[in-house]
């Protein structure tokens, strides 16, 4: 009786260890190693998350629509291509490098 329980045990030992090789060359983890890596994940993801809400968010802030987005460039252009800017490029073209074209 003796040695049926001590055979007993070892072999419940020998094939614990053997599952354990197995899933290690898996890269299966037991549940509570997979508990502790997703806590740990959660709170970095907390705090990332608590560093995000500490910054002022501004939903003040107005999606530009594409026609004011065209108002804009066109008075832009405008602004650039005035007749002393144009007369200022044309008789100083390349004496100032670049002169704000693009």
């Amino acid at each position: 009786i003796l040695f049926s329980i001590g055979s007993a045990y070892v072999l419940k030992s020998a094939l614990e260890g053997k599952t354990k090789e197995r899933d290690a060359s898996r890269g299966a983890i037991s549940k509570s190693e997979r508990q502790a890596r997703m806590d740990a994940e959660k709170d970095d993801m907390m705090e990332k998350l608590n560093k995000q809400m500490k910054k002022d968010f501004d939903n003040t802030k107005r999606i530009e629509r594409p026609e004011e987005i065209l108002e804009r460039r066109r008075m832009e252009r405008e602004r650039r291509n005035r007749w002393y800017n144009r007369l200022g490029r044309s008789v100083f073209g390349g004496l100032f490098g670049n002169s704000g074209e693009k």
